[in-house]
């Protein structure tokens, strides 16, 4: 199960995008504030036709980050409720200062990330093309020197995990050239651009990341 906490006073309707991706025990928690409630009747058709479970918590006024304390303290607490190996949680905002929470979480086993939509975008779109080519070339430079040979896989222990179907050489260079569990987990991110085809698979995979001492 899928569980979805929209910081919409961040994202508004562009956080929606994509929603046609989510099934019907996917959960959406909207956490607005008195400044962002308004819902347009384009967004509630769209939410109404994917039949997913929808929940709305207005943040209190006259505390700075409110909805951001309120939306923490939520997620944790849907954390710890569930008993579910297959949950994923997503936040849904262009703060980066949510990337603390989900490497919180990160460290400690559970599946946690930061999306700006439904899609699984982890910035916004409209600057993602322009930032990609530069962000591109400073991460392989960066993180694939860093992995050592002891921390790389070959393909036969990622079969091992995963199906001749499942398997993709991609799959093995984004293990092999990601140093920590967070940026793996990014990466088949971005490459499936499916929550529930890269979640299954780093799962698949921890056993593995924990004999490649990937932390």
């Amino acid at each position: 199960m899928n569980y979805y906490f929209i910081d919409y006073e961040n994202v508004h309707a562009d956080g929606f995008i994509g929603i046609e991706k989510l099934g019907e025990n996917d959960i959406i928690c909207v956490m607005y504030t008195e400044q962002s409630k308004a819902f347009s009747l384009e967004l509630v058709e769209k939410i109404a036709r994917q039949k997913v479970k929808l929940e709305s918590y207005k943040a209190g006024t006259g505390a700075k980050n409110s909805l951001d304390f309120q939306l923490a303290s939520y997620l944790g607490y849907m954390i710890a409720k569930s008993s579910g190996a297959d949950d994923c949680f997503y936040i849904v905002s262009r703060d980066t200062g949510f990337n603390h929470l989900v490497d919180f979480w990160a460290e400690r086993g559970a599946e946690v990330k930061r999306i700006v939509n439904f899609l699984g975008d982890e910035k916004d779109p409209k600057t993602a093309a322009a930032e990609e080519p530069k962000a591109k070339e400073k991460t392989q430079t960066k993180s694939k020197s860093k992995v050592s040979d002891s921390n790389k896989a070959t393909k036969e222990e990622l079969l091992q995990y995963l199906t001749e179907d499942e398997h993709t050489d991609k799959i093995l260079e984004i293990f092999n050239s990601y140093k920590t569990r967070v940026a793996i987990n990014n990466g088949l991110s971005k490459e499936f651009r499916d929550s529930q085809k890269s979640s299954a698979i780093y799962k698949k995979l921890k056993t593995l990341l924990k004999e490649k001492q990937k932390t």
